[in-house]
């Protein structure tokens, strides 16, 4: 972390931005843009491969919005579905106990992995992309959202980092409507996150739930052990590489702070670039890590990789999706399995050997783009 690092107003991200600009988080969501790539017949936009994304993305968003925080299951207070009994007392066990408990009961949910760290105040946004302010109070119980301003409770210090796995087959399709697997990430990410603060609200204690708003996911996923930040400037993970989404659950339940994932990850993405190489508007970064933005939708003072998140929203606006080719052809972006594991292994242990590793992932065909048109005629597997 530089010196002097500062707080970061959300509404500098990419999305912020397009927001302040034109009212829309993306226009290539428009009835008219959508309507012209059906008539045209482009592979992966059919009416079908749009209404499969939509409905995959069923967010729980107020209408005409996509502010998620405190909303609807990222309630900062009670939903009323689970209630301690009030004559029974608040539910009290040692950190270790409580984290296994969490952890079960998270991944019963649908958590891909989950991990534990302490709040740290500099994740938090100063504003929401739509300009709210965000202030703390470490006297109440229970944080508040008003159409001014959002309050954190400072007493809510433990922090849940949990993901959810993507698909790895419907990756594969990027840049179509039928990279599905992100808009289903976040949909999962609602009702999982909504159910696990409302579990440690059933066991007598608070929580704050939260997906893409108020707190950064990533540098806290970071603490928390679940991976490391890479080249692309997403979270890698060992177990599913980049095919994560993330949330975070904040509660004044004392949790153990978990061990950080091995740095073999950072390594790896030092010697690969594979991501930079395949980036279709060529905006994600070559060489080593540095401190400075190279757009405003960046959070400088952070060692890390920057990449022009302007320039990649610009291509997500063109080519009509989500992009995600970085995602799609990420070296760390497997299908489970034996081999993938051994390789890792040797990542881990012996980082000599990664340039091979990645230059024989690309002689081995891996992160091409499968053919839309193929997509409806086999039967879905699970990935």
């Amino acid at each position: 972390m530089k010196e002097g690092y500062e707080r970061y107003d959300q509404r500098n991200t990419a999305f912020g931005q397009s927001i302040e600009k034109t009212g829309n988080v993306v226009q290539f969501g428009a009835e008219e843009f959508r309507t012209e790539k059906i008539m045209q017949g482009v592979p992966g936009f059919s009416i079908v491969d749009y209404a499969f994304n939509g409905a995959a993305g069923l967010y729980e968003y107020p209408e005409d919005t996509t502010d998620t925080q405190g909303e609807a299951f990222y309630s900062w207070k009670s939903m009323g579905h689970v209630t301690k009994p009030k004559d029974i007392p608040q539910w009290e066990g040692d950190p270790e106990e409580a984290a296994r408990i969490i952890e079960k009961a998270a991944k019963f949910f649908g958590a891909n992995s989950v991990g534990f760290t302490t709040l740290d105040e500099r994740w938090f946004y100063t504003h929401s992309r739509y300009g709210k302010p965000l202030e703390f109070d470490g006297e109440i119980d229970e944080g508040y959202v008003t159409e001014e301003k959002a309050v954190f409770p400072l007493k809510h210090k433990h922090v849940i980092g949990i993901s959810v796995a993507m698909e790895y087959e419907e990756f594969m399709h990027a840049p179509t409507q039928l990279e599905v697997s992100t808009n289903m990430g976040y949909s999962k990410m609602h009702h999982l996150a909504g159910q696990l603060a409302e579990f440690i609200r059933g066991l007598g204690w608070h929580a704050t739930p939260m997906g893409n708003d108020t707190a950064m996911s990533i540098p806290i996923a970071i603490q928390a052990g679940l991976g490391h930040a890479g080249r692309k400037g997403r979270l890698i993970t060992w177990e599913r590489g980049p095919l994560v989404r993330l949330m975070k659950v904040f509660t004044d339940m004392p949790l153990p702070q978990s061990e950080l994932a091995h740095p073999g990850i950072i390594k790896f993405c030092e010697d690969c670039e594979k991501c930079s190489r395949h980036c279709p508007p060529q905006v994600l970064p070559y060489g080593p890590r540095t401190y400075d933005a190279v757009c405003q939708a960046n959070n400088p003072g952070i060692l890390k990789w920057y990449g022009d998140e302007e320039g990649c929203l610009d291509y997500w606006n063109e080519v009509g999706s989500p992009c995600s080719v970085c995602f799609r052809t990420c070296s760390f972006t497997k299908p489970q399995g034996v081999t993938h594991d051994i390789i890792k292994w040797f990542i881990r242990n012996v980082p000599q050997l990664n340039k091979f590793w990645a230059w024989s992932d690309d002689l081995m065909g891996y992160g091409k783009m499968k053919d839309p048109r193929m997509y409806w005629r086999t039967p879905f597997k699970r990935t």
